[in-house]
């Protein structure tokens, strides 16, 4: 896959991943104000549904006050209670438990309302009760505006002398109205008791969802920061390693090892661009091996021709020329090392007739047999050149004196004077020579 298709590839991972995790954020974030919203509506809820025992508790408390003690005052709690209860007055601020205490006592409470009037059920539905429960709570309070009924009766709500209703105390303080009092408390108990078990199931439903979102936000969490991880390490194989190991192949080009190669094998930009840079390398390479061989060919010519230019062609001994020019050096180092120098001039006798009668290959054998036998006999510092046809010169540097030059000539005669094999001819001649020595 080419490097433009990765990157966009991993683009799009990345923007994926990163809207998975914003959605889940959001998901966690409002599944969280979900919660605190079923909360809140729960302890609503949970209030309004112990507002029914406690009004009919304070009902009840203030019916019979009024009945034992005939104070008006507690006739005005009553009609305030059951006008809060049936939504025709305005729910007081810090309305609840220990609120009539507070009231009967005398001392300072904040009465304003906190809003519209709305009776009980009005206020249960808004809060989130369901419908069953709002049927529940309804029946409810038709049993409870029975014991209200029982109550405006003991407490001659129709305008009779309150002495005139003193023999109506047991209307509120006998078996039948407790009775009746005590079977409004156990539906109570159990409504209360399944709205409890709701508001607790819907917190724990609230609670799973959040944990879910929380899960499903950590895991794209984790996934995002893995993708990133792995982007890093494709990264790395796929840029940083390649650029690697092209620096490596242009550092060895720079250091002259032109037979390094890059070998990336991926299928990228960088696969096709070290494809072209090792056919460019070998490429180069082979051209730099034809021109080597081809500098290597031109120097051997001109060192044959160097060769042949100082050698003589059939003996292979220096010619006339470099035997001048080894001469002229030996002369210097001569006077120079104040040291003796011999030079032997050397003429073959009875080559010619060797010539003439066996032929030149037969001759040219000879010469250079006799070549080998007097190259063969002399120093390497010495030099034996061929200077004429069958003749040759002999240089000998550092002489100690005309006797050791002598004891040389007297070698080279005999040397030149064993036999020679001509496998042509297959017989063996024989040739002398004639030799002069300068000192």
């Amino acid at each position: 896959m080419q490097i433009r298709s990765k990157l966009a590839l991993h683009l799009a991972t990345l923007l994926a991943l990163v809207s998975l995790l914003l959605a889940a954020l959001y998901t966690l974030v409002h599944a969280c104000q979900l919660r605190e919203q079923r909360q809140l509506e729960g302890l609503r809820l949970h209030t309004l549904a112990a507002e029914l025992p406690f009004s009919a508790d304070a009902l009840g408390r203030m019916a019979r006050l009024y009945v034992y003690s005939g104070d008006v005052r507690y006739l005005r709690f009553y009609e305030e209670l059951l006008d809060i209860l049936e939504g025709r007055r305005e729910l007081p601020t810090g309305y609840g438990p220990g609120y009539w205490n507070l009231r009967e006592a005398g001392a300072p409470v904040a009465t304003p309302g906190v809003g519209e009037a709305h009776s009980l059920l009005a206020r249960l539905r808004a809060a989130g009760a369901s419908e069953q429960e709002l049927a529940e709570y309804e029946a409810l309070l038709r049993r409870l505006m029975g014991l209200v009924g029982m109550e405006r009766q003991a407490m001659n709500l129709a305008g009779e002398a309150w002495t005139a209703g003193l023999a109506r105390r047991p209307a509120v303080f006998g078996e039948a109205y407790l009775r009746e009092r005590a079977a409004l408390v156990t539906p109570l108990q159990r409504l209360q008791q399944q709205l409890q078990e709701r508001l607790v199931h819907a917190q724990r439903e609230s609670h799973l969802q959040v944990r879910r979102s929380a899960w499903v936000a950590g895991a794209v969490a984790l996934l995002l920061v893995l993708h990133a991880l792995w982007a890093a390490w494709r990264f790395d194989s796929s840029v940083r390693r390649p650029l690697a190991v092209l620096r490596q192949w242009g550092a060895a080009v720079r250091a002259g090892r032109l037979d390094s190669r890059t070998r990336l094998d991926s299928a990228d930009e960088f696969g096709e661009l070290s494809s072209v840079i090792d056919e460019m390398t070998a490429s180069v390479e082979r051209s730099l091996a034809e021109l080597r061989e081809e500098v290597q060919r031109r120097k051997r010519a001109e060192e044959a021709v160097q060769h042949l230019a100082n050698h003589d062609a059939l003996t292979g001994l220096p010619s006339l020329r470099l035997l001048h020019d080894r001469l002229d050096r030996a002369l210097a180092r001569a006077e120079r090392q104040q040291e003796q120098l011999a030079l032997i001039f050397i003429d073959l006798n009875g080559f010619k007739p060797v010539n003439d009668r066996y032929g030149h290959e037969a001759g040219d054998m000879v010469l250079k047999v006799v070549a080998q036998r007097l190259a063969g006999a002399l120093r390497d510092s010495d030099t034996v050149g061929r200077v004429g046809g069958d003749e040759f010169v002999a240089v000998l540097v550092d002489v100690a004196g005309r006797e050791a030059a002598e004891l040389v000539r007297a070698k080279l005669e005999a040397l030149v004077a064993q036999p020679v094999y001509l496998p042509g001819a297959q017989l063996a001649v024989q040739v002398s020579a004639a030799m002069g020595l300068a000192l």
